[in-house]
């Protein structure tokens, strides 16, 4: 497999918990895979599905790296894929099943669950944050 037909799909499970230092290194290897020609996803599950939201990372900078958001940014420009996890998406996203959709998520985010992230890493690497 040639490394530009590798799919690297990171899987982020941190919210803010930890100030947004491990969705800043995330973003920062999926970033990298794309740099190398690699096709890359950001999987946000369990809280990590913050992070698909507008205005979650604002603010947010780890000392040696870019501000959150312009990691995100960066990512989406150069055509990483942005995965919300559908069930996530439904509760963290709405607060509950029956109610519309309070949050805003980001313009290119994809909603998909496990079977998506599954098929991708089925051809390529997983790695987790």
């Amino acid at each position: 497999m040639e490394s530009h037909d590798r799919n690297v799909v990171v899987i982020l499970t941190v919210g803010k918990a930890d100030n947004g230092k491990h969705a800043t290194l995330a973003f920062s290897c999926a970033f990298s895979a794309l740099a190398m020609g690699h096709k890359a996803s950001v999987f946000l599950t369990s809280d990590g599905a913050v992070w698909g939201y507008k205005g979650s990372a604002q603010g947010i900078t780890v000392q040696g790296f870019p501000p959150l958001q312009d990691l995100i940014n960066q990512y989406l420009d150069e055509g990483g894929r942005l995965i919300l996890c559908s069930v996530c998406h439904r509760t963290c996203g709405m607060g509950s099943p029956d109610i519309q959709y309070a949050i805003e998520k980001l313009p290119q985010t994809e909603i998909g669950g496990f079977a998506t992230i599954l098929d991708l890493a089925a051809d390529g690497v997983a790695i987790t944050f």
